[in-house]
């Protein structure tokens, strides 16, 4: 059966940045701003997979990365330009696609962006002290998870939600 699909590589231009940032961090073929105001719909199969989030970018010649919450993004963005190396810093609504190209025989991944910079917003420090609270919540884990308002323990290698509730900050 024929693959009926359009590979990313032929939809988009390679190497196509938003604002010139970098693609190298996050193995991108582009980085582009959607004309239409809807980003993909999550999907999940086996050769192309569509999550949305947040795309932050740093510029001049910054790099684009992705995430799948707001809190950990407007934290990395926040604490990245407070560095001397970072002028810049923007946070958009996003989705990262990866399709299996086979005329290259390799995963190619595209970040969609939507609408204005999402960061300095007036609810940013309510999600700043979500991010602080989820790694509170799971201080073992190199992966940022939402509060539960309990600890949890790695147990045998496997993450436990204690009885010990955490207090919010």
């Amino acid at each position: 059966m024929a693959n009926r699909r359009t590979s990313l590589c032929k939809l988009f231009q390679a190497g196509d940045s938003a604002f010139g940032n970098g693609l190298t961090a996050g193995r991108y073929l582009a980085a582009a701003f959607r004309d239409q105001g809807a980003l993909p719909r999550p999907l999940r199969n086996e050769d192309h997979v569509i999550r949305q989030g947040y795309g932050v970018g740093f510029g001049p010649g910054g790099q684009w990365y992705f995430f799948e919450d707001i809190a950990p993004a407007l934290a990395f963005g926040r604490a990245a330009r407070m560095s001397l190396d970072c002028s810049g810093y923007g946070v958009y609504k996003a989705a990262h696609e990866m399709m299996f190209c086979d005329d290259h025989s390799t995963d190619e991944r595209v970040l969609h962006l939507i609408g204005g910079n999402v960061d300095r917003e007036e609810d940013e420090l309510e999600h700043l002290k979500r991010f602080v609270q989820g790694v509170k919540e799971h201080a073992w884990s190199s992966n940022w998870h939402r509060p539960t308002g309990f600890i949890s323990r790695l147990n045998d290698g496997r993450p436990t939600q204690t009885k010990q509730r955490s207090l919010p900050l």
